[in-house]
């Protein structure tokens, strides 16, 4: 991971939601695709994971929104593990209606919980930038985030989702006093993440939990439990 392309000066940390502080529900999707055959191991699901974003990637770099990619996501994830291609959209559709409900990213990344305090202890502001569907902010709350960001911008709310530079902007004027020229924004999808960070003048750090970006132009991270040296490193250099 390079330090160089980040600021000497870093005040606050804007963080993407899913994928960096909360992970889908392995154990339910696990519950669902058991219903028809031997579930996955939840390794398998996370890598699955990483590789379907690879989907949202090619749908940005196409001119769609990112939320369009929700059943090519899935779909990309029951077929690597097996699922039947017949009995995938059922399986979707149970999704859809359980992430309405209560959410399907709501399970907090190992670590991260503490490096957002940490990071707050240390006198960094943070928030959050999140292309979701209404209620990234409930979901972080019930992960144990509760209290810890100064904003939490959910793109369905706003109207306008990465990588547009507005819904960067839009945390920036609701933390007061935060610049671009001194905020990071950490995320995992680089077309959406580091390329919607440089949009809007912020210094991007990719989250590359499965090491399928080794070409980004960005620092990369394996875990978010780095991110704090990284930055003091930064700020230290």
């Amino acid at each position: 991971m390079s330090r160089s392309t980040l600021p000497r000066v870093i005040e606050t940390v804007l963080f993407d939601a899913g994928g960096v502080l909360v992970d889908l529900d392995y154990a339910y999707v696990r519950r669902l695709i058991g219903r028809l055959q031997d579930p996955p191991e939840v390794a398998a699901l996370s890598r699955s994971e990483a590789r379907a974003r690879l989907e949202i990637e090619k749908r940005v770099k196409q001119g769609g929104r990112v939320g369009e990619a929700w059943r090519d996501y899935f779909h990309s994830i029951l077929g690597e593990n097996g699922v039947p291609a017949d009995a995938q959209a059922g399986i979707i559709d149970t999704l859809w209606e359980a992430h309405q409900r209560h959410g399907l990213w709501g399970v907090a990344i190992p670590g991260s919980v503490d490096v957002v305090k940490e990071l707050r202890s240390k006198g960094y502001r943070v928030g959050v930038v999140s292309n979701a569907e209404g209620r990234v902010e409930r979901d972080l709350g019930n992960a144990g985030y509760e209290g810890l960001f100064e904003t939490v911008v959910d793109s369905h709310l706003v109207g306008v989702e990465k990588p547009d530079k507005r819904i960067f902007e839009i945390a920036l004027e609701r933390m007061d006093g935060t610049r671009p020229e001194t905020t990071v924004f950490i995320g995992d999808v680089p077309s959406v993440d580091v390329a919607g960070a440089k949009n809007a003048g912020l210094a991007p750090i990719l989250l590359d939990r499965h090491d399928l970006y080794a070409d980004v132009q960005a620092p990369r991270l394996a875990s978010t439990k780095d991110l704090p040296l990284l930055l003091d490193e930064a700020r230290g250099r």
